[in-house]
């Protein structure tokens, strides 16, 4: 199509299963907007976007703060079917990545604190920007890499991004492709690595594959996707991954990400799923994805499976052992613990393992301080400051033992409105049976004042010691294994030690102080400013204390959180009212009419 109409010089040529065409009078760094224009083999036509497309624009993006990407083509007037247009740039100018990306070293796959965040409700500007402007948080907090909830192109603009549509192009809603590559440097030059959340199981019918072939029922016409998913829990389409071309499209998609974006690896979502039109096919296929589309590329780059399903006993270990990891939940084993009951299976011990991503929460877990504050046991239920006090517990009872762990976001200033609550219905959760707002946008820790709070400062400040002391401070001891642990099913007092170096020790108990004797030897308490502790050790309920070998400096935390969590100005446009919503320095204003108004309606500025 040219200027949006069919025109028979633009046809394109076909050799083999490959269409091309040569453009010429393109100018450079400028611009372009196409669709496909296509007959399909049952009559109907159809305007598509390519499949490979690096940006593509939609008429949502009418909806999409313009401050997020200021550099945001327009939607054509006329002429586009209302779906995708891919936009090409001819000779865009080459991002210039800084030494520290190109010379990153990654850390160890089996001594990763994982930070995993969905950017859209971790910063009031919803943005990779305001991500970007709050790193000094992330750093002190000592985290060494940063999972990002999927940013491929998603249905819409407000979605967690498990509705993929394309596999190449960032959804525009986060933010430019320069504010992306931006972040992920800054990353880097912070020793952090970046890791992507990434979904091949499925697909909309928004992909491109889906409206080249005859849809829903025809679904058998179509080669890219199985008629019947081949294992549980499938959503959306199911992809075909027996299917050449598209075995192929996921391997170019893994090394594009690696090559041109620079991120260190991928956490692949539903991987059980990777199937043929034929069951219990996934293994194979991650193997020659991890092989040919991340090894191939950076032999040293991460790939996470969050492989579940029916066979995961057998084939997770062959994952691990091709040199992939897999996710392990141990969500309801934290979630006892730190509600102070012992009488189901709390056993931490899977939290314990090489090969393996461990986590006490995630974003498809129930917040652990939500269900403390709903279930918990005696003051644990009743009492907030009772109730803040034992995160750091389950942080570091997580982050300190053997292999890979990850946080949740806010898990550790203790978040504690559900999962299944959102800024609109703050009351809403599992408690009630309320699930209609699992993905919605959350009340803002900001609003709520938790980064204000004292206790919940104070649960940062210790997590973020006990972090640093693996990732910074005594990183070669975390990389060996634990000598000794007592993680077992019921115990109130919980410990791990690494040889002779490291001892942590936590009381579970829901309110009873709790005498401890330490292992022989000499021991230093870490958070005591390294004094030399004696045989024996009171431990408060809900308390931990870590305990090192020798004298270690501990680190010095900046208390004052809003320092590093800037808030930029940003605004959401209410056509009907012709008036803008926006957030500054924590608080919600209202601009209107020339007039900037705060939530009582008195004019501010």
């Amino acid at each position: 199509m040219t200027n949006w109409k069919l025109d028979a010089a633009h046809q394109l040529y076909k050799d083999g299963n490959y269409f091309w065409i040569t453009l010429t009078g393109l100018e450079k760094g400028k611009e372009y907007r196409f669709q496909y224009a296509v007959e399909r083999a049952d009559g109907v036509r159809k305007q598509i976007s390519d499949l490979f497309s690096e940006k593509v624009i939609h008429p949502d993006d009418k909806w999409e703060p313009k401050s997020a990407d200021p550099s945001l083509i327009d939607y054509p007037k006329t002429g586009a079917d209302g779906g995708y247009v891919t936009v090409i740039q001819p000779g865009k100018e080459a991002y210039k990545w800084s030494d520290a990306t190109l010379n990153f070293q990654r850390p160890d796959k089996n001594n990763l604190i994982i930070y995993e965040m969905w950017v859209y409700d971790y910063t009031p500007d919803r943005t990779i920007k305001g991500v970007h402007q709050r790193l000094d948080y992330l750093q002190q907090l000592g985290v060494n890499a940063i999972e990002l909830m999927p940013i491929c192109e998603f249905d819409g603009n407000y979605n967690w991004g498990y509705s993929p549509n394309h596999y190449f192009a960032p959804d525009r809603a986060y933010g430019s492709e320069k504010a992306i590559k931006d972040f992920i440097d800054e990353c880097h030059k912070r020793g952090i690595a970046v890791i992507l959340d990434i979904v091949f199981n499925h697909a909309t019918g928004l992909n491109p594959m889906n409206k080249l072939y005859p849809y829903g029922t025809d679904l058998s016409k179509n080669p890219w996707f199985n008629v019947t998913a081949p294992h549980k829990d499938n959503v959306y389409e199911d992809w075909n991954h027996g299917f050449a071309p598209a075995h192929q499209m996921f391997i170019r998609a893994l090394q594009y990400w690696l090559k041109e974006y620079k991120v260190d690896g991928y956490r692949l979502d539903l991987s059980h799923g990777f199937c043929s039109d034929q069951p219990n096919t996934s293994v194979a296929n991650l193997k020659d994805y991890y092989a040919k589309g991340v090894k191939a590329v950076s032999p040293t780059a991460y790939m996470i499976c969050e492989h579940w399903g029916d066979n995961m006993g057998t084939e997770r270990p062959q994952l691990i052992n091709e040199g992939m990891m897999c996710w392990q939940n141990t969500n309801e084993a934290y979630m006892q613990v730190a509600m102070g009951w012992f009488d189901k299976n709390d056993n931490l011990n899977n939290a314990n393992m090489d090969g393996y991503v461990s986590y006490c929460e995630s974003h498809d877990e129930e917040r652990m301080q939500y269900k403390c504050k709903m279930y918990g046991n005696g003051a644990i239920k009743t009492d907030v400051t009772t109730r803040i006090s034992r995160v750091p517990a389950s942080v570091i009872l997580n982050v300190l033992l053997n292999g890979s762990h990850m946080i949740w976001q806010f898990e550790e200033i203790g978040y504690d409105y559900s999962i299944n609550c959102d800024i609109d219905h703050p009351n809403a959760g599992t408690a009630n049976g309320d699930d209609k707002y699992r993905c919605n946008k959350k009340p803002r820790p900001e609003d709520l004042g938790y980064f204000k709070e004292q206790r919940r400062i104070d649960a940062y400040t210790k997590c973020a010691q006990a972090i640093q002391l693996r990732t910074k401070l005594m990183p070669s001891v975390f990389a060996g294994n634990p000598t000794a642990s007592a993680l077992g099913s019921g115990a109130k007092i919980r410990s791990v030690q690494w040889g002779s170096d490291v001892y942590v020790v936590a009381n579970l108990d829901a309110g009873a102080t709790q005498t401890v004797n330490l292992p022989s030897g000499t021991w230093y308490d870490y958070y005591a400013g390294s004094t030399k502790a004696g045989s024996s050790v009171s431990l408060a309920a809900g308390e931990v204390k870590i305990f090192t070998g020798s004298t270690v400096a501990l680190p010095a935390i900046n208390q004052d959180l809003e320092s590093l969590l800037p808030v930029e100005n940003f605004y959401e446009s209410n056509s009907t009212l012709d008036a803008v919503k926006f957030y500054r320095d924590g608080q919600i204003y209202i601009f209107r009419a020339g007039k900037t108004y705060d939530l009582m309606g008195r004019v501010v500025e």
